[in-house]
């Protein structure tokens, strides 16, 4: 009985032990993926299940979003959502690898490349699967033609903006820089996201399991990319084979 204690504390222990590859960084990576996971099929079962609240809840705040419009901010909402278009994703995309691959951040390249390729293919999946309609036409000010959930500019902006501000902090060596990074990618998140809603485009339920689906994304790269650069996970599969 005592043995089995000692070993379950043990593992527990090492759970949280920094310098193990298994340790602190895995476990933090496995409760926001857990987590966030949930959060996502959470609201794919609300939807399926045709809860009702989750429509008051939709309907409810979108009034609410549209009572803020002004000329000013219609304008500035649409500028910021353009911010999520496939074509502005890649021409960032072709300037910031370019910019990487003359630091030699191979890893980065990679990286922003599997989150940008997986994250279209798996909101176009998602839309075509789950095919909910969009907000009425009274709500629009800009017309989309594609099923309504996921949104895809909500999860580009966690999975390209949201890396690649990651990216920066994790270079910086200020801690200004690191500080303004944080801030900067967290608005860019937002406003890409609350102008979908904004715009009339999407419900907000489809923004927010987005968002929780592109955490879940990142999560997964950023806890690889922070076990292989303290533990050398790639070299050390390279030496095995």
């Amino acid at each position: 009985m005592n043995e089995n204690k000692s070993k379950f504390v043990n593992f527990i222990k090492n759970r949280f032990n920094i310098n193990s590859k298994n340790g602190l960084y895995l476990t933090i990576g496995f409760i926001f993926v857990s987590f966030f996971t949930y959060v996502f099929f959470n609201f794919i079962e609300d939807l399926f299940g045709s809860n009702e609240t989750l429509a008051i809840f939709d309907l409810n705040l979108l009034n609410r979003i549209q009572d803020l419009r002004t000329p000013f901010l219609n304008k500035f909402m649409l500028l910021v959502t353009y911010l999520g278009n496939w074509q502005t994703i890649l021409i960032m995309s072709i300037i910031i690898i370019f910019i990487f691959a003359i630091f030699k951040k191979w890893k980065f390249i990679i990286a922003l490349s599997i989150s940008s390729i997986f994250g279209e293919l798996f909101v176009y999946t998602a839309k075509n699967i789950i095919k909910r309609q969009g907000p009425p036409l009274r709500f629009l000010l800009l017309l989309e033609k594609d099923f309504s959930f996921p949104s895809g500019h909500s999860f580009i902006s966690i999975a390209f903006y949201g890396l690649l501000f990651y990216f920066i902090f994790d270079f910086a060596k200020s801690k200004f820089i690191k500080i303004l990074s944080i801030f900067a990618g967290c608005s860019v998140v937002f406003l890409i996201s609350f102008s979908r809603i904004y715009l009339g485009v999407h419900w907000p339920s489809d923004v927010f399991a987005s968002l929780a689906s592109g955490i879940v994304l990142i999560t997964i790269i950023i806890t690889f990319l922070k076990i292989d650069s303290k533990f050398g996970l790639i070299k050390a599969t390279q030496k095995q084979k």
